[in-house]
């Protein structure tokens, strides 16, 4: 998929209809990791002319069920058990024979149709509560490209997730990284969660690094070699056009968009010595942040753009600090571990996800914004690094060393159900986690 192909799927996809009753399921989904909630997932039934939705009536339920699979919270049905054929039975409660999905033991049931004319795709997606016989939510939806079943079908994910729990998904959004996957250099890639719509935004013989999104999810920050110096530029992702927004000599690593999208915190190199500062959407510094003979590197705005989180060696090794987004009150909260980076604020401002040094290897940590009830998340073989919160804050997403090459892993914020993202021989690293795409 070319780059404004796959951005026109962010943008040119809408619902234009929607229904939904008060649901009594809500809650029985009751923590992560318990895959308790039984759910099948139909195939749409296609009522296109010449059977043109077919392909497209399967994908959508492929990717749901893949969505739903890396929540962790859900026991999916294998579909060969499925009695009912998605093209020769109803979508409605009352046409669906629910004994048919209570028999293979499916609590909640997805059923829809697609049509799909040329360009044009509707699809109509609805949650069912198989004991009670009765539709839970119903969502139409209209594109203007049949590549948009991806976003529709992530999006409906979200809101059978926020059926069961009262809190939207994170499948409407995209992860970008860095991978090697096209060779020895370092390039940035973007990609849903679910993972088939891979896409290379970065192609040059350099090094690319520390993808970050921007409030709009339209662009990415990132540090790239290209020019031989550590520059910071902004990808704008849609009109495929780039811009050097810092190229101090030495160091500009780590930019970070504010919450309001008014400023960009960054580390940059002075005399030797790298410190933190916040820089205008035009790249020009309006203030230091730190000013440390230690080095300050990684800075994370808190959701509220009052604090930022980042590491520093001032006190011998890396730790986590917080600091005021004025430059007052620098304080430390990583108090275990000597060698803890690469701070994440969760966007529900509760805690910090870094990476940390823990018996040997790198591993996935949170600790509280007051410094208490650090949690260690991963554990066993490898290194576990680089960790980025879903817009919900309720999952992780990191790079891990388990099986051999770097690959994206995600996991809940209690670190049960951690499921694989990527796979292949090149590494994949600094994961990065936009903002819901709407």
């Amino acid at each position: 998929m070319k780059r404004r192909e796959w951005m026109a799927v962010v943008v040119g996809m809408s619902v234009v209809g929607a229904s939904a009753t008060h649901a009594q399921v809500r809650g029985t989904v009751f923590g992560p990791g318990s895959r308790s909630y039984p759910i099948a997932v139909s195939p749409l039934k296609d009522q296109s002319d010449r059977g043109t939705g077919a392909k497209l009536a399967v994908e959508f339920a492929d990717i749901v069920v893949r969505d739903l699979d890396l929540a962790g919270l859900f026991k999916i049905i294998d579909r060969s058990a499925y009695i009912e054929p998605p093209d020769t039975t109803g979508i409605t409660a009352e046409q669906i024979n629910f004994d048919n999905w209570s028999v293979i033991g499916a609590l909640a049931l997805v059923k829809g149709s697609v049509q799909s004319v040329g360009n044009d795709l509707t699809v109509e997606a609805r949650l069912f509560d198989v004991y009670q016989r009765r539709q839970l939510v119903g969502r139409r939806y209209r594109g203007d490209s049949p590549t948009q079943v991806r976003r529709i079908a992530n999006r409906f994910a979200d809101e059978i997730m926020a059926q069961f729990t009262g809190e939207r998904g994170p499948f409407d959004s995209r992860i970008a990284f860095v991978s090697t996957r096209g060779g020895r250099f370092k390039n940035l890639y973007v990609m849903s969660l679910d993972g088939g719509d891979l896409l290379q935004v970065t192609s040059g013989k350099t090094l690319d690094l520390s993808p970050s999104w921007s409030i709009d999810n339209r662009s990415l920050l990132y540090t790239s070699y290209k020019r031989g110096n550590p520059d910071l530029y902004s990808l704008d992702l849609i009109a495929s056009r780039e811009t050097r927004l810092s190229a101090e000599k030495g160091l500009n690593l780590g930019g970070k968009w504010s919450p309001d999208g008014s400023r960009l915190a960054v580390a940059l190199e002075d005399k030797g010595n790298s410190d933190i500062f916040l820089l205008d959407r035009d790249g020009k510094v309006i203030r230091r942040l730190t000013d440390h003979w230690g080095i300050d590197v990684s800075p994370s705005w808190s959701p509220d753009g009052q604090h930022l989180a980042f590491c520093s060696d001032r006190s011998g090794v890396p730790q986590i600090y917080i600091i005021n987004a004025d430059g007052t009150g620098v304080h430390r909260v990583s108090t275990e571990g000597n060698y803890n980076t690469s701070p994440a604020w969760s966007p529900k401002g509760d805690r910090i996800a870094y990476t940390g040094r823990a018996g040997g290897r790198f591993n996935v940590f949170t600790v509280k914004v007051d410094g208490s009830e650090t949690q260690q998340l991963t554990s066993g073989q490898g290194s576990n690094e680089d960790p980025s919160w879903a817009p919900d804050g309720r999952y992780i997403v990191f790079s891990s060393t388990r099986t051999g090459a770097a690959l994206l892993y995600v996991m809940d914020r209690t670190g049960t159900s951690q499921v694989a993202l990527t796979h292949g021989s090149g590494d994949d690293t600094s994961p990065t986690w936009s903002r819901w795409l709407e």
